[in-house]
């Protein structure tokens, strides 16, 4: 025997790498450590745990110029990198407390600062719309006016 492996086939690979993704996404790995996560509820699907699963090296779909793109596109689309994992220590529950604390502080000072610009549009708009209220009512009884001597007139002639 020789010292030096044989590589798979390609094709092998694929399907290794496929069959872990199929076992991560319905939360079923056969990797001792991915059972337990899963088992807290803490596995996510991410290249690293792809290839622990699959039980090949994680540089084959991890790269941008990867051998094994297709796999790499359905981990990409099953990594979520907006969700966060729960905490795990009463510092890490405070300091995310406190994160939101700041995130909401920032978000209600840009609520109220545009519910105070609309509430003076709005006055804005009313002084405007009185404004011209009133020179209509001046116009309409101008014309009154005018009607009137228009009337005394034709009835003096």
């Amino acid at each position: 025997m020789s010292g030096t492996r044989k590589r798979p086939p390609k094709a092998v690979i694929e399907k290794d790498f496929d069959d872990a993704i199929d076992r991560l996404e319905k939360k079923k790995p056969k990797d001792p450590l991915l059972k337990r996560l899963a088992a807290e509820g803490r596995l996510q699907i991410n290249f690293s745990t792809v290839a622990k699963e699959a039980k090949h090296s994680r540089t084959l779909i991890a790269h941008a110029k990867c051998q094994y793109q297709s796999q790499r596109v359905r981990v990409l689309q099953l990594m979520r990198p907006g969700e966060v994992a729960a905490p795990r220590t009463a510092s890490e529950v405070i300091s995310r407390l406190r994160e939101d604390v700041a995130d909401l502080k920032i978000k209600l000072h840009a609520a109220l600062s545009g519910q105070a610009a609309h509430f003076l549009a709005r006055q804005r708009a009313e002084r405007e719309a009185e404004r011209w209220r009133k020179e209509a009512q001046r116009r309409e009884n101008l014309l009154k006016e005018r009607d009137k001597l228009h009337m005394v007139n034709q009835d003096s002639e």
